[in-house]
């Protein structure tokens, strides 16, 4: 599952800046900035350009989402 925290952390580990994520994903910068700040809500289609635009697979995001919940305990 695509979270708004995953794509802040995904987006600060690739080095990508908001309008650089957009760029890749075809969306405008005012949308990754209301989807991070959690005023948006994350859709499937979103989601899916999130995955392709960073190169990122299910399998990752379910690690990722593993790590997210041990470093909130």
């Amino acid at each position: 599952m695509v979270t708004a925290i995953t794509i802040r952390v995904v987006r600060a580990y690739l080095g990508l800046s908001q309008s650089d994520l957009a760029k890749r994903m075809h969306v405008s910068v005012s949308l990754v900035s209301a989807v991070e700040k959690g005023t948006k809500r994350i859709t499937p289609e979103f989601a899916k350009h999130f995955k392709c635009a960073v190169g990122i697979t299910d399998s990752v995001l379910i690690d990722l989402q593993y790590i997210q919940s041990k470093l909130a305990e």
